[in-house]
């Protein structure tokens, strides 16, 4: 029993340590008083990792102990977790228990951007007012039935938002074996006419018959390149004006809510 006691005892004067940076005179609530790293040491250490890994960001982790590594790898974003011995690194994600949130999955979608400045417009499909002064980027695929979901939320949307200009650009994926050629046939309508082409991407999402047309035959790999170097890594995919990306079928508030900022 006495035993028991000393050893309670000297747990008692241990856990107010744990899990915290240790300062000069004792024990500090930020873990970072005692660990830091540079952008440039993290740099150097995933170069030794996969010299095709770009860093971007490294900063404290929601948990403690570790640090958050946002990199780019073949144009996606990742994040990834290095302990402040910098010999450990975990991949995957990072679980809020008690709020049931992917934090990794968030600060990814919070690190999303593109430049409107570098999205090629000359083959997109224009919808709602060619005029307006809202602006919304669309990626799509017209074999993806998320896409269809997000297509009818967006023309919702439109209905609702008289300024609102939405540029579909039309990614198609390795998966669905017709959207290549599928996406080559809408474009190609819509050189001549864009309300027949808005219909046969309607159409495709409708399980409909798309005729095929070979005016642009060899564009789709194109296509798939553009997607490749603006990090578009799944349809549908949105972007805004001020470089937010979204990646995945929304809700129509959250889209409303994000073109007013």
């Amino acid at each position: 029993m006495r035993a028991i006691f000393l050893v309670l005892a000297m747990l008692g004067f241990a856990l107010p340590a744990f899990g915290f940076g240790t300062g000069a005179q004792g024990c500090s609530g930020d873990c970072t008083a005692c660990h830091k790293v540079s952008l440039s040491e993290v740099k150097e250490i995933f170069r030794n990792i996969d010299p095709q890994l770009e860093v971007l960001e490294v900063a404290p982790a929601p948990a403690r102990s570790l640090y958050q590594v946002t990199m780019k790898q073949g144009g996606q974003l990742r994040i990834a977790y290095l302990d402040f011995s910098k010999n450990y690194l975990l991949a995957g994600q990072l679980i809020d228990i008690k709020n049931k949130r992917d934090l990794t999955r968030d600060n990814i979608e919070d690190a999303a951007t593109v430049n409107p400045a570098d999205i090629p417009l000359e083959h997109a499909l224009i919808a709602g007012n060619p005029k307006g002064s809202k602006v919304l980027y669309l990626f799509s695929d017209p074999e993806c039935p998320f896409c269809g979901t997000l297509h009818k939320t967006v023309l919702e949307l439109i209905q609702e938002e008289p300024e609102l200009k939405v540029y579909i650009l039309l990614i198609p994926l390795d998966i669905h074996p017709d959207a290549l050629w599928k996406s080559e046939a809408i474009i190609c309508t819509s050189k001549k006419d864009p309300k027949a082409a808005l219909a046969m991407l309607e159409g495709s999402y409708e399980k409909k018959e798309v005729p095929r047309s070979a005016c642009v035959v060899g564009l789709g790999p194109e296509l798939k390149k553009i997607g490749r170097r603006l990090g578009i890594g799944m349809t549908p995919s949105l972007a805004f004006a001020d470089g937010k990306l979204l990646a995945g079928a929304r809700e129509k508030e959250e889209i409303r809510k994000l073109l007013k900022r």
